[in-house]
């Protein structure tokens, strides 16, 4: 087993244009509903029995993005939790967590979002900043293969932190809520992945879609209450609709087509 990490994509990001992003893998609906898989669920926490299999969980996602991921592993103890999963358009996945103290004391511990991912040990990270992983499948000399690149968002303001050792994606979160008191976390993941197996071009989008998460959440769908009640995310700016998040997937491989064919004219020109 084995952890890589590469920095470059921070700055390859500006210029992901340049690349060809070809058609994309659709996302399957495999979040665990407590009875089947579906592309939502709604309702408590926890798991159920006889298969102790987690509610909300994501299995698979998608050419075996995940083994099992998306779910609280540790910290919740006293705490009552209900989850909305959501698969929305554009291959991304929205975990939507509310804790609620309804004992009579005070409460402090540390939350754990925990994933097991798809690669079997063999992870190679391409971008580690503050709210945001992106990371594959090693396929060997820094480049990915088989399974789609993962863009893995915690929030921006810092509640969050996150780690993958080796294929295991944790993100801690230290909260305290008074009796009676509640509060909301919300993670994403989103898949890139070219029909025949991740690309350059994937990385690059899986980093631009991850960056655009940080500075504003797909909140479809969520209450104002709702809102209100995220811990994670500083949330000040205007929210893309769904249709513009799309539009800006497809619009990433017609710049890098463009790009290409631009290369391809000037070649034979010379």
């Amino acid at each position: 087993m084995k952890l890589l990490v590469s920095m470059s994509l921070a700055l390859a990001v500006v210029t992901a244009p340049t690349l060809v992003q070809a058609s994309q893998i659709v996302a399957q609906p495999g979040i665990f509903n407590g009875s089947g898989y579906g592309a939502s669920y709604s309702g408590p926490g926890g798991a159920v029995q006889p298969s102790n299999q987690p509610l909300g969980a994501v299995v698979n996602g998608g050419n075996g993005a995940f083994d099992m991921f998306g779910y609280y592993n540790s910290g919740v103890g006293s705490l009552t939790e209900t989850r909305k999963v959501d698969l929305l358009g554009g291959n991304t996945f929205r975990f939507f967590d509310t804790f609620t103290n309804n004992t009579n004391s005070t409460i402090t511990t540390t939350l754990n979002f925990f994933g097991n991912l798809g690669s079997d040990g063999w992870e190679l990270v391409k971008l580690n900043q503050a709210g945001l992983m992106v990371s594959c499948t090693d396929g060997g000399a820094g480049g990915c293969a088989d399974q789609p690149v993962l863009a893995l968002v915690s929030g921006n303001n810092g509640l969050g932190k996150a780690s993958i050792t080796p294929d295991r994606y944790n993100v801690s979160f230290e909260i305290k809520l008074d009796a009676g008191q509640s509060l909301s976390l919300l993670n994403f993941a989103f898949l890139a992945s070219d029909e025949n197996g991740p690309t350059d071009a994937d990385v690059l989008l899986a980093g631009s879609v991850g960056q655009s998460l940080l500075s504003g959440p797909r909140l479809e769908g969520l209450t104002d209450a709702q809102i209100r009640s995220i811990a994670n995310y500083n949330i000040t700016s205007a929210v893309p609709e769904p249709a513009t998040w799309i539009m800006m997937i497809v619009g990433f491989g017609t710049l890098g087509g463009a790009a290409l064919r631009r290369r391809k004219v000037t070649l034979q020109l010379a």
